[in-house]
């Protein structure tokens, strides 16, 4: 009788149409979960797939992802070819200058909009929502322009200048993540330090601050992706200085004048062949620095989204 009516539960799950709905839905999320990662990876897993081939493989019919002639010298000569130790360390510099500034001062200013109340708060809050909107094109001219009445072109000045003062391009993307982190910060907190005797600015930099590194670490690593694919900015402001993103940009013209420069005979099918192979090598080393970034920092990237308020 026990086993009859065990049988007969276990039916009744099975027959649930609650249970086969929600069995079905958790099979759909998958699938398109694994489509969505698919063509998102694609690409970059056929680059890397091209990076290791010769350049008959590329016309080889056999040869679908894996390399017949599996080759690492593709990566010595893409660097080589672009003189790719220096772009890494201009970039490098650059990107980190300009993570830190911006990542300093969206957070200071992030929590003046948070933790303070004063005239036209909601105004100025609201320019720095349309910043986030704003297409870079419409404050690009005013910028050289101004930049440029003040000698300031061809260095570091204008980076600088931008980051430090919070109004470079995506900081009021910044500035919303670190306004919304403090206001999850309980006011109970600003009272207590303000009952043991301590300022706005010293409640910030001793109270806040600490607490405040996850959220300054996803500033300094967007800000340092973003300056590590820009290539409008840098070549405008300071056009003398190569980085990576300028390299890649200029690499099909770059390619071209070596080819029409170059003594030997080569045929139109391995050049193309070649070009296919730098491009797609010169890509992946562009990307392997950041992938390395964000594996070293994900910890506070995860720990920041989770506190910040903006998901949930």
């Amino acid at each position: 009788m026990n086993n009859a009516a065990a049988l007969r539960r276990q039916a009744r799950k099975l027959a649930n149409p609650n249970r086969w709905a929600k069995f079905l839905f958790s099979v759909f999320r998958l699938v398109f979960i694994c489509g969505i990662c698919f063509t998102i990876l694609y690409p970059l897993l056929t680059k890397l797939s091209m990076s290791f081939m010769d350049e008959t493989d590329l016309y080889d019919r056999t040869v679908k992802a894996i390399a017949k002639h599996f080759t690492p010298q593709n990566y010595l000569e893409t660097a080589r070819y672009i003189g790719y130790g220096e772009l890494l360390a201009n970039t490098i510099g650059l990107c980190t200058v300009v993570g830190l500034l911006q990542a300093v001062s969206c957070t200071l200013v992030g929590y003046g909009f948070a933790r303070f109340r004063f005239r036209f708060r909601g105004a100025l809050f609201l320019l720095v929502v349309l910043c986030m909107i704003m297409p870079t094109q419409v404050i690009l001219t005013p910028l050289y322009l101004n930049f440029k009445s003040l000698g300031m072109l061809g260095s570091f000045a204008p980076f600088v200048s931008l980051a430090a003062t919070a109004v470079a391009p995506r900081c009021g993307l910044y500035i919303f993540l670190a306004r919304q982190y403090f206001r999850g910060i309980p006011k109970e907190v600003d009272e207590a330090a303000s009952i043991d005797g301590a300022g706005a600015y010293k409640t910030f930099a001793r109270v806040m601050l600490p607490g405040a590194l996850p959220i300054m670490m996803t500033i300094f690593l967007f800000s340092f992706v973003w300056q590590w694919t820009e290539n409008t900015y840098t070549p405008l402001f300071y056009s003398s200085f190569n980085t990576i993103a300028q390299a890649l940009n200029n690499l099909d013209s770059t390619m071209a004048e070596m080819m029409q420069n170059t003594s030997a005979v080569v045929s139109m099918t391995s050049r193309v062949a070649y070009q296919s192979i730098i491009k797609a090598t010169a890509t992946l080393l562009a990307i392997f620095p950041l992938l390395i970034l964000y594996v070293i920092c994900q910890r506070f990237f995860t720990e920041s989204v989770e506190r910040s308020g903006i998901v949930g």
